[in-house]
């Protein structure tokens, strides 16, 4: 590796829409931010996507993929020493009641007007605006 090279972890992010709305999860810290997170080792995507969607969504949630929307690559965070390559999934809700896990306090349906009213975690605020311009 050169010296200018950088390592990244990769996450998956659910761009989980329904009705025309988007779902976002706050964290205990107040920022919203989309389901989602990383890869493990020994996992494929997509069983490293529907795990990790089921763990902060609950087992309940169904959802279909679509495909790949976007990707981009998430500021590192003060307190780790990673950069995070996010890939978002554009996905449609179907069914089933939402159970947050312990990581989030709350979750809401939004639409395009609702963004500048909220705090985003890192980069989510650019993400969730493509999000709403390519739909």
């Amino acid at each position: 590796m050169g010296q200018d090279d950088q390592s990244f972890f990769v996450g998956l992010k659910a761009f989980l829409g329904k009705d025309g709305n988007l779902l976002i999860l706050q964290d205990h810290e107040g920022f919203w931010e989309l389901p989602g997170g990383k890869i493990k080792k020994s996992e494929d995507v997509e069983s490293a996507f529907r795990r990790e969607v089921a763990e902060e969504l609950g087992s309940q949630v169904e959802f279909s993929v679509q495909g790949i929307l976007h990707s981009w690559i998430r500021k590192p965070h003060p307190d780790k020493d990673f950069v995070l390559f996010l890939v978002g999934l554009k996905c449609t809700y179907e069914r089933g009641e939402i159970i947050l896990s312990k990581e989030h306090k709350n979750f809401k349906w939004i639409d395009e007007s609702d963004i500048d009213g909220l705090q985003f975690e890192n980069t989510y605020e650019d993400a969730v605006r493509y999000y709403f311009k390519s739909s």
